[in-house]
């Protein structure tokens, strides 16, 4: 298959469903331009151009994809455009550079680059393979740790949920064990009206509390539905049912004996 025909063919492959967005920081126009064409003739892609740190503030970098940052600039080096771009976003960031800047180049790996590619007419050719592969690993990434987010996130409601069942069968035990115990007692003595209106009197407000925990139970899942909880959040509603349903439990007890 001659270049040409591989071209075509890998032109169709799209690395996502739009136009992969590239951003190339180079002030040698004609590198950059060398550097456009290849990728536009190989990807699907939109490239936007900067030829130094005050033309690169000009752009939106939440709008990029990619970014190529050539690694000597007229007006900053690749490692303060480096951590200028890291600031704002994790996108994928290919250092260009010239041999002598290689060991400089290897050492912004550590400070948050991609990849490096040393400037070269045979090197150069690699470009749109550099940059699908780091846009691709950069999209598998990405979802892993959302994905990891989101099972965090429901482990965190499943065992906030756990806590409050715990505690809210707490509230529930106590009440069916005191209604139950004067139903046996009213058993033992049938005839005998106080305790009759005793256990009346009890089932009554036994019942009031327990239906508040029902609805605190309630409550707390609607709310577990419609905002995200953290870990910081567990003891923050922990406390706060603990708190409202010890408040209404002296509330009904005032009212009882009253």
């Amino acid at each position: 298959m001659c270049d040409s025909e591989m071209n075509r063919k890998r032109k169709t492959m799209k690395v996502s469903d739009k136009p992969l967005r590239i951003l190339i920081i180079e002030d040698d126009e004609d590198h950059a331009f060398l550097e456009s064409d290849i990728l536009t003739d190989e990807l699907d892609c939109r490239i936007t151009v900067a030829g130094s740190k005050e033309e690169y503030e000009k752009v939106t970098i939440a709008e990029q994809d990619i970014v190529l940052l050539d690694f000597n600039l007229p007006d900053a080096t690749g490692g303060e455009l480096l951590h200028l771009i890291r600031e704002k976003t994790d996108i994928p960031v290919i250092i260009i550079t010239a041999q002598k800047d290689l060991k400089i180049a290897i050492e912004t790996l550590k400070e948050g680059a991609s990849d490096f590619l040393e400037k070269s007419p045979t090197n150069i050719k690699l470009l749109p393979s550099i940059v699908e592969k780091a846009h691709a690993l950069y999209v598998q990434e990405k979802s892993a740790r959302e994905q990891l987010k989101e099972k965090e996130l429901l482990d965190t409601k499943v065992e906030t949920l756990r806590q409050v069942l715990t505690t809210l069968s707490h509230y529930i035990n106590n009440s069916t064990t005191t209604i139950s115990g004067y139903a046996q007692l009213v058993q033992q003595f049938p005839n005998d009206r106080n305790k009759i209106d005793k256990f009346a009197n009890i089932s009554i407000k036994e019942t009031r509390k327990i239906t508040f925990v029902l609805k605190e139970l309630e409550q707390f899942v609607n709310n577990m539905e419609i905002k995200t909880t953290n870990y910081v959040d567990i003891p923050n509603a922990m406390f706060n049912i603990e708190e409202n349903i010890q408040n209404k439990m002296k509330e009904i007890e005032n009212d009882s004996d009253s």
